[in-house]
């Protein structure tokens, strides 16, 4: 759940760079989500298992 909301953070994060730099809500919007979807799919640690592992013997 923390991983979630940290997610969420720091692509609010981005989404104001992206649009103070830029000037254009299109850019920022997509690097937002690009943000998101790094970071909440596995409690904000990126693609895959929790901790790197995809799976194996352990």
């Amino acid at each position: 759940m923390i991983g979630i909301i940290i997610a969420v953070l720091v692509a609010a994060l981005v989404y104001i760079l992206l649009a103070a730099l830029t000037g254009s809500g299109i850019v920022a919007a997509v690097g937002a989500i690009l943000v998101l979807l790094a970071g909440i799919p596995s409690g904000g640690f990126g693609f895959g298992g929790r901790f790197g592992r995809r799976g194996g013997a352990w």
